[in-house]
């Protein structure tokens, strides 16, 4: 974990070198643009899609081999756009929902609740 702290701050330290030293050459909005991109890369959360029968039954849906995975989220599809998430659950049909999870100590932490279908 520290070696990640220290690769995040080696890079950002990196990118505001190259910002602050071409500062003239780069304009306003691509400064932006490059600011907001670190800021979405270093961003923790998550979204997966989810079939939810109960606490204990959890099926994760996993992109790759267009299947679903009984209670293991890591072997699930982690979408990091919500938007996207979303287009694929429509794809799959109402019966699914989307789960939003954090990356901490190099493990997935569920930060939605969940939700019991009613039948």
């Amino acid at each position: 974990m520290a070696h990640n702290r220290s690769n995040k701050r080696h890079l950002r330290s990196r990118i505001e070198k190259a910002v602050g030293d071409e500062d003239e050459s780069l304009s306003k909005e691509w400064i932006k643009e490059i600011k907001r991109r670190v800021r979405d890369a270093e961003d923790p959360i998550r979204y997966m899609i989810a079939s939810e029968f109960s606490r204990r039954f959890v099926l994760y849906y996993n992109v790759s081999s267009d299947s679903f995975v009984m209670n293991s989220p890591e072997h699930g599809t982690q979408f990091k756009r919500r938007e996207i998430a979303e287009r694929v659950n429509q794809l799959l049909g109402k019966h699914h929902t989307l789960v939003k999870f954090t990356m901490r100590n190099g493990k997935l932490r569920r930060l939605s609740a969940v939700r019991r279908k009613r039948r």
